[in-house]
């Protein structure tokens, strides 16, 4: 099973328990939790200083869970992206229909209520997983370049101000994150390197627009930046993962469970 395999497959697993377990409880009301799904459609934009970049569009399962009995002040969510980008650098070429498969999971709290609600101040705690296949050879000036998969998962803790119906902005610091790069694909005399990423920070701000039938359309934009992390010594050499900026663009259809 490849490593894009096992994140598709723990992410769906993830997503099943959150509906099941949600769902096998009760409100006091004698009510079930409610559960809003979405699909989205959107544009990835990821930038490394001046080395490289990828483009491309995005697709997005997303999955929210409200007023669950057990923590009903709590609202859990789950976002899925997989995208197809081109990647182009400055110094080794460009390689197209590239594989990016990103997953969110958030908890989060009101801060101010001690109701359910949809409106006010929330804060939580979030595992972002990244998987990107570079595997493959770019041409530059004569000279082949060796790709490779990269894989990061990271702790954030992220913060919401909602106004319920209208408009959501939300930020996130990173608390811990591990960068994986599969060196050994490149040349079997590589080892694979892990950097240790303490600083990031996220910002998204979505719009509501409601539609006739109860669902709603959700424009967003999102931008992440992630700092240098820590340096690697491998080959007598000292790697880094540098830092980096991602523009994400879309919209969310959202529509409750029927």
């Amino acid at each position: 099973m490849t490593h894009a395999q096992r994140l598709l497959c723990l992410s769906g697993v993830f997503l099943s328990l959150l509906t099941s377990t949600a769902w096998g409880q009760d409100t006091p009301e004698n009510q079930p939790p409610l559960v809003k799904w979405g699909l989205s459609a959107g544009v990835n934009r990821y930038v490394e200083s001046d080395i490289m970049q990828l483009v491309g569009p995005e697709g997005g399962l997303h999955s929210r869970i409200t007023h669950w009995s057990t923590m009903p002040n709590t609202h859990l969510e789950g976002d899925i992206f997989l995208g197809r980008q081109n990647y182009t650098s400055k110094s080794s070429g460009s390689i197209n229909g590239v594989t990016n498969l990103e997953t969110r999971w958030r908890v989060m709290h009101p801060l101010f209520s001690d109701t359910p609600t949809n409106e006010g101040f929330f804060a939580g705690l979030a595992l972002h997983t990244l998987w990107n296949d570079l595997r493959g050879t770019t041409y530059y000036q004569g000279t082949s370049y060796g790709g490779y998969e990269r894989m990061a998962g990271q702790l954030w803790l992220p913060m919401r101000w909602s106004s319920g119906d209208m408009w959501e902005i939300d930020g996130g610091l990173l608390i811990y994150g591990r960068h994986t790069s599969m060196l050994s694909q490149v040349n079997s005399s590589y080892q694979n390197i892990t950097n240790t990423q303490r600083r990031g920070q996220y910002a998204q701000v979505a719009i509501h627009v409601k539609l006739d039938d109860g669902d709603s359309l959700k424009p967003f934009v999102r931008y992440t930046h992630l700092a240098d992390p820590n340096t690697v010594a491998m080959g007598g050499k000292n790697w880094i993962e540098p830092e980096s900026q991602r523009w994400q663009v879309g919209a969310v259809w959202e529509f409750n469970q029927r």
